[in-house]
């Protein structure tokens, strides 16, 4: 024999539907009170740690960037034999305008390193646009490492002649 189930009465059906009312207000509250506290959370966090973070940022920019112009370079390109020459002088813009000391010290390890670069490269490297576009930021690395600090914003091209 089959058991028949009771369908509800009009008292549980009532019961019901509070509870269903109850559970969507329910979870707004609970999402309104976590964002809440995420808020007041993150609020004192930034409140606590504002001056640490407001030097972390102001150090990225230096207030008074500078440049500093390069005297020209003469190199031979790799595999010209002496026959090709390459005449190069950059201007640097750097970070800080004090970083020019540093560079004006450390000329000779600029420079050095940075005709070892250029003369590593062929005249068909010298020539093509990409390449000299690689070798800039190559410039730029050899600088900022021949003087011990992340200066080099930007690495501009003077004079670049190939003959």
């Amino acid at each position: 024999m089959a058991v028949k189930k009771k369908k509800p009465t009009g008292e549980a059906k009532s019961k019901k539907k509070s509870r269903s009312k109850f559970l969507p207000l329910g979870k707004y509250f609970l999402i309104l009170l976590v964002l809440a506290s995420q808020v007041v959370l993150a609020y004192q966090i930034v409140d606590h740690n504002y001056g640490n973070v407001y030097q972390l940022v102001d150090g990225l920019f230096a207030p008074t960037p500078g440049s500093y112009t390069m005297e020209e370079l003469v190199v031979n390109p790799a595999g010209s034999n002496g026959q090709r020459f390459l005449v190069v002088q950059v201007n640097l813009e750097l970070r800080d305008e004090k970083h020019a000391e540093l560079i004006e010290k450390n000329i000779q390890k600029v420079k050095h390193g940075m005709i070892e670069v250029l003369s590593s490269r062929t005249v068909y490297q010298l020539n093509t646009f990409e390449e000299r576009e690689i070798l800039r930021s190559e410039l730029a690395e050899v600088t900022n490492n021949a003087i011990g600090v992340h200066s080099v914003r930007n690495l501009y091209y003077i004079r670049y002649v190939m003959q």
